[in-house]
């Protein structure tokens, strides 16, 4: 759906913000390229917007790491080499772990009913093959562990890394035979938090992450090839 700047009622910062949205959602489901360049008409007339708002956008965009600005070349959506998917892979198993153990020590029992109920939905999406419902369901069950540790600052950098890897766990996901490989993890997670085991929690999930990281390498090594060809 196109973005209008021309409606009285919508704020400025509303509308730099649904730009911004709007763009990392081009991005992360690969309609925006990692190489590529973006005028600013070429926005403006994809997204039906005027350049005040989205100089703005790209801005934000810029410091979150979704767009580079070259001096006098443009603005390109970044490429993301090998060794810095594993730098971020890396970071984010440490960091999501460690808001695993506070979550569970601030809402612990709460948290594995809530999880519960999101795996049992993630079970019947992989049992229906239905792959897509499968992934918003994921994406729910870790946003809802990730934002019950309590601490802010953590969620924030937390979001941050997970949209910039959010292109590549989808691709990870969609290998064969890893939605059950999923689903067991998730299990194994949900029944250390029923026991209220902080740091049996915390080692699962940094080891879930972790354990991606062959398909990472493997990721990226697949595309530079192609990107050779």
């Amino acid at each position: 759906m196109p973005i209008s700047d021309q409606n009285p009622g919508l704020l400025h910062k509303s509308l730099v913000q649904t730009i911004v949205e709007n763009i990392i959602n081009r991005i992360l489901s690969g309609e925006l390229q990692p190489g590529e360049r973006l005028t600013e008409q070429m926005m403006c007339d994809v997204l039906e917007v005027s350049r005040s708002p989205l100089r703005e956008a790209f801005r934000i965009l810029e410091n979150q790491g979704f767009l580079v600005n070259r001096a006098r070349k443009g603005v390109f959506v970044p490429k993301l080499t090998r060794k810095e998917a594993i730098d971020i892979y890396t970071i984010r198993a440490n960091l999501e772990s460690l808001a695993t153990f506070l979550a569970v020590k601030e809402k612990g029992i709460k948290l594995a009913q809530e999880l519960r109920v999101i795996h049992e939905k993630m079970k019947k999406a992989a049992t229906n093959e239905d792959t897509k419902e499968y992934w918003l369901y994921n994406v729910q069950f870790h946003e809802t562990l990730i934002s019950s540790c309590g601490n802010k600052l953590l969620i924030e950098m937390l979001e941050r890394f997970d949209k910039q890897t959010m292109r590549y766990r989808v691709k990870i996901l969609a290998n064969p035979g890893r939605s059950e490989k999923s689903l067991k993890k998730h299990e194994e997670l949900i029944r250390s938090i029923e026991k209220g085991d902080a740091a049996s929690a915390e080692v699962i999930r940094k080891k879930a992450i972790l354990d991606n990281m062959a398909l990472v390498e493997k990721t990226f090594e697949d595309e530079e090839e192609e990107g050779q060809k």
